[in-house]
């Protein structure tokens, strides 16, 4: 099997590069007294108006026009801004050609001119713009199929977007946000044959006030241009499905409807299947319940408060079977030329059944567990979001988000556990019904060119009552062993079954206020003062009980059970100072932040307060060779606290064989943290370098003691003595050769934490190094491929125990365009793992589809096959502080149906 594979990845190789066999043209612009011009535009097109390439002259002024078909006349167009546009033909090309060009003074005439052919790609500032026609043959289907197509721009497994290696902020469409501009949902519902135009906005900023006060260089946003049948006009699309798997018949229904045009937009997003693909994970929850980036300088102390993930978390297949139903509204109404109202609405429900098995050995005592769980869960939540923008002049920008989010959460296990004391059945059950309402006012004011404003501010009010329950039977290969869990810890003696439950009240209020001050001394420098509070109340309750043979509910006596009225504040008092200044290509920005402290419990009738000062750090220093390749280098210190959950002194119980206790006396962890990074785009010749190093150093990390005893474990946070360290390197390289975007990647990474465990302190060190190299092909007709392997090496040592674990995998994606209706796609994926004590496992996936419409038809069929070899689970290897695992995900049957959508 693996050797049909490389003679078939071979065989598409060798294809590949004889169908992209070509000539080309190369050569110099320059104006008419000889300097060269850096990003003029040059397109070869033929007669026919077909493109035939299309390049951007580089800071010597040099281009060069790839694979052009021999015996062909083709027409050069060279423009650039305020310069006259030079038009040239070149009849029947049979070999390489050296044009040079010389660009007379005078007004561009590009706009004055019929235009046979757009520029697929033109840069203005600090704006990339692609004509997406340019790039796409028509088989794609959705905005991530459009993007992956583009010079620079990615899609990964998570449906975040990267560009030169950034990851994308948001997405907008005509100029408004895509629910939030959250990139999954866009790329994953925007119709691919609506979008014109990509614009990619590098440098950005918000508040039109802000932008170039600060570092927003890392911030990238993209806007989409629609199609002008798509504007003022309501468009979409509704797709029906039937199909069977998993011994059962399966459905889809995915109703979309869009409508813009310049002052008001709806987005309506239904989805409703049970074939695995859910519209909304545990990932999009998160995204949508806080705020996005700051437009100003984030603070450089933190608390976290977040309430738990109420979603299920899993990534694409892995679960044994998936309903999803979903349903979205988004608007953007623009009342008038200074009030703009936006708003979403998000119901979703996700039931998935899951399955998993691990081997778990612990490093303290070498014990190994062997567990099989199977589990069912299902989420109800539902998102609301009320906004509006006031700007009653250029001067001053009034803003106010309003975020309601609920969600109510079920889930129930069958676990089975085996080590070397006994042999242990437990049923499991987890509610939840979080409630979060989240809002923010900000104000911006420019009082003149010197002197600006900027008035950040967020609250929320957070209420969660997570319930866990766990009914043990233990078997204990010794008779004379004492199966009460913890070893007698919560008291409550042997029995036959125990039945323990524990109820938790949460109750958060958090403030976050900052006003920042710039004074503008010059275009090249500025001073930005800031002040500002961080401030968190909450109230916390928990007790463990259980639940007695006759049913009566048996309050657990020992205090050290209970968290009874436990109150909780964090206070964070903040000055900071930052200065700007560019000298030449550099870009030097220090800071410094002085901070006080406080954090105040009161648990049991003691009042507890622990006040600290710190002044830290920060620098940024960064290099522009010109304006696609930069060299930065970072430094910051932050400092970390966490929340009630690690102050409450009484026992949580965390699972079937895991208790925690609170530490009153724990203080905030510094972390110091370097940072080099390197990014180069050249549109020249279409090659994307980047890399990063960073060094980090935690000091005083807030981390557990733990105190093992077989599986058992009951943990304890602390100010850690020793710090933790870790270093990562990564590194890309990509480049376009003939149609074939390649790209080779390295990530490196190694850390090392000083665990205590049972009063020992252990090291423990993880080196994992990650290399991959794809190549995919973007030929207007006939076969396409995407083609992938990465190696995973992994080794890990914790105490005296050492794993390796190695993953190599190859990836083979198709798609082969049959005439003008037919299109046909397979997905290969081929993976094996091994890892110490003779673990191997071999997994592979294949997927396969073939798609009929017809030219201009609205009608699509389609028949989907997923998972045709009927593959059951795949393995995983993972390294944890008391223990190194090795687990089994299973994973959606084979399931095959037919789709058919019609296009709004």
């Amino acid at each position: 099997m693996k050797k049909n594979i490389l003679i078939a990845i071979l065989c598409l190789f060798v294809f590949a590069f004889a169908k992209a066999q070509s000539v080309k043209i190369t050569g110099v612009v320059a104006d008419s007294l000889g300097n060269t011009l850096g990003m003029a535009n040059v397109i070869a097109y033929q007669q026919d108006k077909n493109l035939g390439a299309f390049g951007i002259t580089n800071d010597q002024g040099k281009y060069q026009l790839l694979n052009l078909k021999k015996d062909s006349t083709y027409i050069l167009k060279v423009s650039f801004l305020g310069l006259k546009t030079i038009e040239d033909t070149v009849k029947n090309i049979q070999t390489d050609l050296v044009k040079n060009y010389i660009m007379l003074n005078g007004a561009d005439e590009l706009d004055a001119i019929n235009i046979v052919y757009e520029m697929p790609v033109s840069i203005k500032g600090d704006t990339i713009v692609y004509n997406a026609d340019s790039f796409t043959n028509g088989t794609e289907d959705k905005l991530e199929d459009t993007l992956n197509k583009l010079p620079g721009v990615e899609v990964n497994e998570d449906g975040d977007i990267l560009v030169e290696g950034k990851q994308v902020e948001k997405v907008m469409v005509e100029g408004k946000d895509f629910f939030e501009g959250d990139s999954r949902l866009a790329t994953k519902n925007i119709p691919a044959d609506a979008i014109d135009k990509v614009q990619v906005l590098r440098n950005y900023n918000n508040r039109s006030q802000l932008k170039g006060l600060g570092n927003d260089q890392d911030r990238v946003v993209i806007n989409l241009k629609l199609k002008e049948g798509k504007k003022k006009f309501w468009f979409g699309e509704a797709t029906v499905g039937a199909g069977y798997g998993g011994d059962k018949a399966r459905y889809i229904i995915q109703p979309k409807a869009f409508y813009y045009s310049e002052d008001f937009s709806m987005n309506i997003l239904t989805d409703f299947n049970d074939l695995g693909t859910p519209a909304f994970t545990g990932r999009d929850y998160f995204r949508f319940i806080g705020f996005s980036r700051r437009d100003t300088r984030q603070n450089n102390s933190s608390i976290n408060v977040q309430a738990q993930n109420p979603l299920n978390v899993f990534q694409g297949n892995r679960a044994l079977n998936i309903e999803s139903q979903f349903g979205a509204l988004n608007t953007s109404w623009s009342v008038n030329n200074k009030l703009d109202i936006s708003s979403f609405a998000i119901v979703s429900k996700n039931t998935i059944d899951t399955r998993s098995t691990s081997r778990r050995t612990f490093v303290d005592n070498s014990n190994t567990e062997e567990t099989d769980n199977r589990g069912v869960d299902e989420t109800v939540a539902a998102l609301f979001k009320l906004g509006a923008e006031y700007n009653p002049t250029d001067a001053f920008t009034l803003s106010y988000d309003g975020r309601f989010n609920y969600a109510d959460q079920q889930g129930v296990s069958d676990l089975s556990s085996i080590d070397r004391e006994a042999d242990r059945s437990i049923d499991t059950r987890d509610e939840q019904q979080p409630i979060t309402f989240n809002q923010s006012l900000n104000m911006y004011y420019t009082a003149n060119e010197k002197n600006i404003f900027a008035f950040e501010s967020q609250f929320l009010n957070q209420y969660e009552d997570p319930f866990y329950n766990a009914v043990l039977d233990i078997d204990p290969f010794d008779p004379n062993t004492n199966t009460e869990p913890f070893n007698g810890r919560l008291g409550i003696g042997e029995q036959d079954i125990y039945n323990i439950n524990q109820e938790q009240f949460v109750n958060t209020n958090k403030l976050d206020a900052k006003l920042d001050y710039y004074y503008v001394l010059n275009k090249k420098s500025n001073l930005n003062f800031t002040v500002g509070t961080s401030y968190v109340s909450q109230n916390f309750d928990s007790d463990i009980f259980e639940i007695q043979a006759d049913g009566t509910r048996n309050e657990l006596q020992d205090s050290d059970l209970r968290n009874d009225d436990v109150n909780f504040d964090f206070l964070d008092v903040y000055g900071a100072v930052h200065y700007k200044a560019i000298l030449g290509k550099f870009t030097i920005t220090p800071g410094l932040t002085a901070h006080s402290f406080q954090t105040k419990d009161r648990q049991n009738g003691v009042t507890n307060t622990i006040e600290t000062e710190r002044v830290v750090p920060d620098v940024e220093v960064r290099y522009d060779f010109r304006s696609s390749e930069t060299l930065t280098l970072n430094y910051d210190q932050n400092v970390t606290f966490n929340d009630v959950n690690s102050y409450a002194n009484g026992i949580l119980f965390r699972g079937y064989s895991s208790l925690q206790s609170g530490n009153n006396q724990i203080e905030g962890a510094l972390n110091d943290r370097v940072r080099l990074s390197y990014r180069n785009f050249n549109m020249f010749n279409y090659t994307t370098i980047f890399g990063n190093v960073t060094y980090t150093r935690l000091t005083d990390a807030i981390q557990n003691e733990v105190a093992l005893d077989g599986i058992n474990q009951v943990s304890r946070p602390i100010n850690a003595l020793l710090p933790n360290e870790s270093l990562s390197a990564t590194g890309s390289f990509g480049r376009e050769i003939k149609k074939i975007q390649a790209t080779v990647t390295a990530n490196v990474s190694w850390s090392e934490n000083n665990n205590i465990i049972n009063n020992i302190t252990q090291t423990a060190t993880n080196f994992n190094q990650n290399y991959s190299f794809r190549a995919r092909s973007n030929f207007q007709k006939g076969i396409n491929f995407s083609l992938q392997y990465a190696l995973n090496l992994n080794n890990s040592e914790n105490g005296n125990f050492e794993n390796d674990a190695t993953t190599n995998s190859i990836n083979l994606d198709l798609d082969y365009q049959l005439g003008k209706s037919w299109l046909f796609k397979a997905g290969y994926d081929y993976n094996i793992f091994t890892a110490t004590g003779d673990v191997e496992n071999n997994f592979e996936f294949f997927d396969a589809s073939i798609r009929y419409q017809k030219p201009d038809s609205r009608w699509r069929y389609e028949l989907i096959a997923t998972n045709l070899l009927d593959t059951d689970a795949n393995i995983r290897n993972s390294f944890g502080q008391i223990a190194t695992s090795t687990n089994a995900t299973f994973v959606l049957p084979r399931y095959v149906y037919f789709r058919m959508r019609f296009d709004i």
